[in-house]
């Protein structure tokens, strides 16, 4: 029985992400379609060819939970916790990067769904998000001096680094993504010395 036509166009690319992540580029709008429980013609009517509904399914940069957490940072301006916000920063990209990472290394097995232009543009406006993030921080003395824009990519490649070792495969160390993280908010913002005992 089909499903009523009341799908959303998230509900669809939602879909169609999942059978690509399970086939491959080899996956069919009929896949989809099943999976929606609708029939291929309501797919049609809101992606016009197989190509643009995979476009737009490979697209995530709408998921930008990791963006609003960090505006909201960006607000509070140097308080709280500066080291657990970074820990919280890491934790929400990594949820985002994990639905991000593996749909972008399709593309780049897929040239023609690859839109480089779009792919840097986004990448810079993250870039610049964490850069005036923590030139704010560094300002208030709350994370260590150090060109922000250095930082920016240093925390960024970090963050791809923890999915890119999970989509090969077992890590080839004992080292946690939570004991990475908390090692890498550390080197952002260390915490205080501990005083020796004489």
């Amino acid at each position: 029985m089909a499903r009523p036509q009341g799908i959303t166009d998230e509900e669809v690319l939602a879909a169609a992400r999942a059978v690509l992540l399970h086939k491959g580029v080899s996956a069919t709008v009929e896949e989809v379609a099943e999976r929606c429980h609708v029939g291929v013609a309501t797919i049609f009517r809101r992606f016009p060819s197989k190509q643009a509904l995979f476009s737009a399914a490979m697209d995530v940069s709408n998921d930008a939970e990791w963006g609003r957490f960090l505006a909201r940072l960006v607000e509070g301006g140097g308080r709280g916790d500066a080291r657990a916000s970074l820990i919280e920063l890491a934790h929400t990209m990594l949820d985002a990067a994990r639905k991000m990472v593996p749909l972008f290394l399709m593309k780049m097995s897929n040239p023609s769904l690859l839109d480089k232009q779009s792919g840097a543009t986004r990448a810079l406006s993250i870039l610049k998000s964490l850069a005036d993030y923590f030139a704010l921080e560094i300002e208030a003395g709350r994370m260590i001096e150090a060109d922000p824009r250095v930082a920016a990519r240093v925390w960024l490649g970090a963050i791809r680094h923890i999915v890119i070792f999970e989509t090969l495969g077992p890590t080839v160390d004992e080292l946690s993504t939570d004991a990475f993280i908390e090692g890498l908010a550390d080197m952002f913002c260390p915490p205080p010395a501990k005083k020796r005992k004489k």
